[in-house]
């Protein structure tokens, strides 16, 4: 809460208010809202392609905005408020660059996570000589949730590839079972095996798991790495290696338990964090104050 000057010039108790940017309402996110409502928070959610915008009535009205969803319209919405002042959270220029596929993977390469063999080219041609040496993985350069991603293990495979935007080409690391999705709420980390590609919504919602020293530390240097607390991250472990193969700056977190409370926590303390004038990131030492780290690790 803050004192704010009423029209009589008396302060009072206002609630915080804060501001989720979404494209769609999963289950967590929809029990977070009311998690925070139930504590006095006045929730907008702002669904951009569902509103007609005046561009020149935009302005910042809550004292935190949360980044959920990373379409364009969405991250437009975002960068405008976060020109006029706003609080973002993630930090809005973090979130905008994340949604580059070709940007997240050199991060994570020059922060020395593993990764498979990535190329980036406009020419299908290119891709020929490297199937010679196994198949590779195609993604959309700035897609999401796992939409677009092929398999590509022979030559005539590449035909039907755009020519008019980059193509993203990896190195297809043989799974030696599920994906490995690890996500983080400020401090604490959760594991969750899912298959891959995604069937059903018990698919989605997958197995969750203890957390390997090895996993721990990647997770915590890929946070370090965008400088973000809230992300999932994707591993996959082939022949007993793992390889981080994505990043989502904020993640639907299905399948981690209490994950809709974790989150409107870690939102609430941001949003008192943001109208103190602190970082909206939270130190190691803020979050022991806060509870301490209770991920799931061994």
């Amino acid at each position: 809460m803050d004192s704010r000057q009423t029209s009589r010039g008396r302060a009072h108790v206002a609630p915080m208010r804060v501001g989720i940017i979404l494209d769609w309402m999963n289950p967590n996110i929809e029990q977070a809202v009311r998690a925070l409502s139930e504590r006095g928070v006045k929730v907008a959610l702002i669904q951009p392609e569902k509103q007609f915008i005046s561009l020149a009535r935009v302005q910042v009205e809550n004292d935190l905005y949360v980044l959920k969803s990373g379409t364009d319209l969405a991250l437009s919405l975002g960068g405008a408020l976060h020109a006029l002042g706003a609080a973002t959270l993630n930090h809005y220029p973090t979130v905008a660059m994340m949604r580059s596929k070709i940007t997240v993977t050199r991060i994570l390469q020059a922060a020395g996570l593993p990764t498979p063999d990535t190329y980036v080219t406009t020419a299908r041609d290119d891709l020929g000589p490297l199937l010679e040496a196994g198949p590779l993985i195609i993604k959309p350069h700035r897609g999401s949730r796992g939409e677009g991603i092929r398999i590509v293990r022979q030559v005539g495979e590449l035909a039907d590839l755009s020519a008019n935007e980059p193509i993203l080409a990896q190195r297809y690391m043989e799974p030696d079972g599920p994906d490995h999705k690890i996500f983080c709420i400020g401090e604490q980390l959760f594991g969750v095996r899912r298959i891959w590609p995604l069937r059903t919504y018990e698919d989605k919602v997958g197995d969750p798991f203890s957390l390997t020293r090895e996993l721990r530390d990647l997770a915590r240097r890929c946070g370090r790495a965008f400088g973000i607390g809230l992300y999932g991250m994707d591993v996959v472990l082939s022949a007993g290696r793992p390889y981080v193969v994505d990043v989502s700056h904020f993640g639907s977190y299905m399948g981690v338990p209490d994950a809709s409370r974790l989150l409107a926590e870690y939102i609430y303390a941001a949003c008192q964090r943001s109208l103190r004038g602190e970082p909206l990131l939270a130190t190691a030492a803020t979050t022991q104050r806060c509870g301490g780290d209770r991920a799931t690790v061994p």
